[in-house]
């Protein structure tokens, strides 16, 4: 239960540093999205993975890793394709079953939907070709305890 605790914690904060990062966003200007583009063509990857990859971005994503850390939790962001996956992956033992149910509804709840709404469309902004939003939680073994997709 405190585990599933600090997982809906974490990921809540982890959507709202993306919200806040949005908002920047939404002032990017068409010289920096070239040079997004530039940089994406240099190394094949696409816009969404290079934004994800950018290091303001992974930067709040370790100070907030490094915040659970200690409580059981890493985090990660990845684009996948045009989805970007925000994988909550535990490092302790956790109760199967138990963690299952908790994240399952958590994933469901209207609350944290909106929250991740407001993710989605703060990438949609920066880059249009953002399909969804995935939330994957971990155990400490990589399997999938539970996960949602966001469109």
């Amino acid at each position: 239960m405190r585990g599933a605790f600090i997982a809906v914690l974490v990921c809540s904060a982890i959507c709202f540093a993306m919200s806040s990062c949005g908002k920047n966003g939404d002032n990017v200007s068409d010289s920096d999205m070239n040079i997004i583009s530039s940089h994406a063509e240099q190394k094949e990857l696409t816009e969404l993975e290079t934004l994800v990859q950018e290091d303001q971005f992974q930067e709040q994503v370790k100070a907030l890793s490094q915040t659970y850390e200690a409580k059981g939790l890493r985090l990660e962001v990845v684009a996948e394709g045009n989805s970007v996956v925000y994988k909550c992956i535990y490092t302790v033992a956790v109760d199967g079953s138990k963690s299952k149910e908790e994240l399952s509804e958590h994933l469901e709840s209207k609350a944290f939907e909106t929250s991740i709404d407001s993710v989605l469309r703060s990438f949609k902004a920066q880059v249009p070709q953002t399909d969804s939003v995935i939330v994957r939680y971990y155990d400490m073994n990589g399997n999938i305890i539970a996960s949602k997709e966001y469109k």
